[in-house]
């Protein structure tokens, strides 16, 4: 074999390796230990959380607007030409103060009436709890790095203080719970990649696309042609070996075709369910591949599980007027879709979806658009919550107000962290789980939102 094509060998089992998740599987001392030291092993029945990241910075402040006279006045003077007529917003009753969805989010209306999702108000990455003085004064600890989106996007997904580290809170949970799995490496599941949230020392997440599990390029074996090419790849990877590394990497291809060829089966005996999605919808496709996988989770014996799907384009500096509603009318549709599926397959309880974002937008227009900001309104949905109700304290949202900070920026009220921490109380974890997963829990005194019934 020339250097070349064994360089070209490699690369394609690399990738392939990657995209079964296991270029790099779990540290498994790592996980029995963790699994070992807490009360997680809940086996009954069957969870799982699914993530829909909104990369870019997704404008909750317009998503979620205040109706009332005077409220609403406050945001229009801060909003400009960029700000929704109370005409326009539909009714969202939750809470002490009057709210309206944008326009364009109408589907969330049913769900929220059906007690089926929630609004979480003002969430931030936030490393200790944070006054507006406290920040000007500079007398706490922040996030480092504020506003700018691949720092904040890194703090989102791994929430573990001040500067980036090496594990996302998602890569944490998954070694708790991957003792309860069959197939462990399906834990932690991902529709969009590589990304922070999932990844660790010595973990990714298993990696799928919307069309399905990733294939060994040119190597089909219910293709004629490329049949004999899957056989001789396999009759090399079946070769005695006596060196270590070849001998492992043999074994994670062996592998990764085995779980690959297996997972696809299942795919494919269940596709006629899932074939009603949302035309050119991105994110319903991803999240309709994330309901496939979950109505099979018995076949593959699988008790807890995180998914990872993601949504571009919400860093709209410009255009806002344009490209918010089309963006708000894609994730609307995609959640709507997506929560209809789940309580087709009768395990709404089970699934709990939720949103984040590198940060919210300013307040303050900069005549087309909004800058990054650092507050901001996201949604849990699924059958376990509280729905139909607002958690957290709605901020001011007066520029010259008590909750913001320069350039309109609003201060969160309620950390990421925090709101972590309840999601993940809910999957299983127990307090010194929670804890380790998210090391500056300690700095805040309410471990638990309240949105789960």
């Amino acid at each position: 074999m020339t250097p070349y094509t064994r360089r070209r060998f490699l690369k394609l089992g690399s990738q392939t390796l990657a995209g079964a998740g296991l270029a790099l599987g779990a540290n498994p001392a790592l996980t029995l230990a963790r699994a070992a030291d807490t009360d997680t092993q809940q086996s009954e029945g069957y969870r799982a959380l699914v993530c829909v990241y909104l990369e870019g910075g997704c404008d909750g402040f317009s998503l979620v607007v205040p109706t009332g006279s005077y409220e609403h006045q406050a945001y229009a003077a801060s909003r400009g030409q960029l700000a929704i007529p109370r005409s326009e917003l539909l009714d969202l009753r939750g809470g002490d103060s009057p709210l309206g969805l944008h326009p364009s989010a109408g589907l969330l209306q049913p769900l929220f009436d059906d007690e089926k999702l929630a609004m979480i108000a003002n969430v931030g990455t936030l490393v200790e709890p944070t006054t507006r003085e406290q920040y000007l004064n500079k007398e706490v600890d922040v996030p480092a790095q504020l506003f700018s989106h691949s720092d904040q996007s890194i703090q989102w997904q791994q929430l573990q203080g001040r500067d980036r580290a090496t594990e996302g809170w998602g890569a944490r949970t998954a070694e708790y719970l991957s003792g309860l799995q069959d197939r462990d490496y399906l834990t932690s599941i991902s529709l969009a990649g590589s990304n922070y949230w999932q990844s660790g020392a010595g973990q990714r997440p298993f990696s799928l696309t919307e069309s399905g599990v990733l294939q060994y390029q040119g190597m089909d074996g219910s293709n004629g042609w490329q049949q004999p090419r899957r056989e001789a790849f396999e009759r090399v990877m079946n070769l005695p070996r006596r060196h270590v590394f070849t001998k492992a990497y043999a074994d994670l291809q062996k592998r990764a075709m085995s779980i690959t060829t297996e997972l696809g089966r299942v795919l494919e005996g269940n596709a006629g369910l899932f074939s009603d999605q949302p035309p050119e919808n991105s994110l319903a496709q991803k999240l309709n591949m994330v309901a496939q996988l979950i109505a099979a989770q018995d076949q593959l014996g699988l008790k807890r599980q995180i998914y990872y799907v993601s949504m571009r384009g919400f860093d709209v500096h410009d255009n806002q007027s344009r490209e918010l509603p089309e963006l708000f009318t894609e994730l609307t549709e995609a959640l709507s879709f997506f929560q209809n599926k789940i309580d087709t397959l009768g395990m709404g309880p089970d699934v709990t979806t939720f949103t984040a974002s590198d940060f919210g937008r300013s307040l303050l227009s900069n005549g087309d658009g909004t800058d990054h900001g650092w507050g901001n309104h996201l949604m849990v949905m699924g059958g376990a919550i509280k729905g139909g109700s607002i958690y957290g304290q709605l901020p001011s949202l007066a520029l010259d107000g008590p909750d913001t900070i320069h350039h309109g920026r609003i201060l969160p009220s309620t950390s990421a962290t925090q709101y972590a921490a309840t999601l993940l109380r809910w999957i299983g974890l127990d307090d010194a789980a929670l804890h380790d997963v998210l090391p500056t829990l300690g700095n805040f005194s309410e471990h638990d939102l309240g949105f789960f019934a």
